[in-house]
């Protein structure tokens, strides 16, 4: 029989911290145990979660409708991060199990590693040091660089993210395209970007950069028949979920050089199998998810 003073378990899964000092601190005085795992499947998830009264989950772990249905005391599951797709919702309402997510943390250290992409393929950084490695000097292969200034530059998404990326770009000098159908007109008019239709920002952008949050309307919106619409010199730049873009399509849009590159922070699988296509490209980037870090973010969040 279990004793009825036993202190509630809070469990973290899948946060990439390098110590849980800030979560002791936080919920030491309030008479909680705390234990941690990464739980990368549902039956390691529930031997973990399954007496927990709450839950801290990273990105990686998925809390599915199962798992969720199979908890015994939970009351609020913690989304460490911004997106909750990797939480059924549905299921965690019908529990009667609180969700919440960190909305505000990030901001500058995602937007920055947006803008990252954009410099390294504006100013071909990956090829000029191939050339230096290769024994080799000058500009010859590395012809043609065209300024960012001038530049447009198609921003999907315009919410914290998307619109600090916008701000920071439009110092460069860059033209601002952005598409938001949830996004109120005067978001626009404070960015000074113009607001056009997805098709559009496709055809007219030299960069574009992902900013929309994982739903089924958005999951697969950059396919074959997007790629197909965006210019040839055209660079792809996706700091936010994966799953916004058809990988398959992406890498034959790639390889055929419909496009020109992409800088990919996220995965539809993370870390990637050794088959995926674009992790040996050459004109594909591609960072572990680490946009969101930095030491002061991961102590915010």
């Amino acid at each position: 029989m279990k004793s009825k003073n036993l202190k509630p378990l809070v469990v973290v899964v899948g946060l990439r911290a390098e110590s849980l000092d800030i979560e002791k601190k936080i919920l030491a005085p309030l008479g909680c145990r705390l234990a941690s795992g990464l739980a990368a499947d549902d039956s390691s998830l529930l031997a973990l979660c399954r007496e927990a009264a709450g839950i801290i989950v990273g990105s990686i772990p998925r809390l599915t409708g199962p798992v969720i249905e199979k908890l015994r005391a939970c009351r609020i599951i913690a989304r460490a991060g911004i997106g909750t797709d990797n939480i059924d919702l549905a299921a965690a309402e019908q529990k009667g199990i609180v969700v919440t997510r960190v909305p505000d943390y990030c901001i500058e250290e995602v937007s920055d590693h947006a803008l990252a992409f954009i410099l390294l393929f504006a100013r071909k950084l990956n090829l000029g040091a191939e050339v230096v490695q290769q024994g080799k000097w000058g500009i010859a292969s590395l012809r043609p660089i065209h300024p960012l200034r001038g530049a447009n530059l198609g921003v999907v998404g315009i919410g914290r993210i998307g619109a600090a990326l916008a701000r920071k770009a439009r110092s460069l000098g860059m033209h601002l395209l952005a598409h938001d159908p949830f996004a109120p007109e005067a978001a626009f008019r404070r960015l000074r970007a113009k607001k056009i239709t997805l098709a559009r920002l496709l055809k007219e952008s030299d960069y574009i950069s992902l900013h929309a949050p994982l739903t089924p309307k958005t999951k697969g919106m950059i396919g074959a028949a997007e790629l197909k619409r965006m210019r040839p010199g055209a660079v792809l730049v996706n700091v936010a979920r994966g799953e916004l873009v058809k990988e398959k399509a992406l890498a034959v849009a790639l390889n055929k050089g419909d496009i020109r590159g992409a800088g990919l922070d996220v995965l539809a699988e993370e870390p990637p199998r050794k088959d995926n296509p674009l992790v040996e490209l050459p004109n594909c980037v591609i960072t572990p998810h680490c946009a969101w870090y930095s030491t002061v973010s991961q102590e915010d969040l």
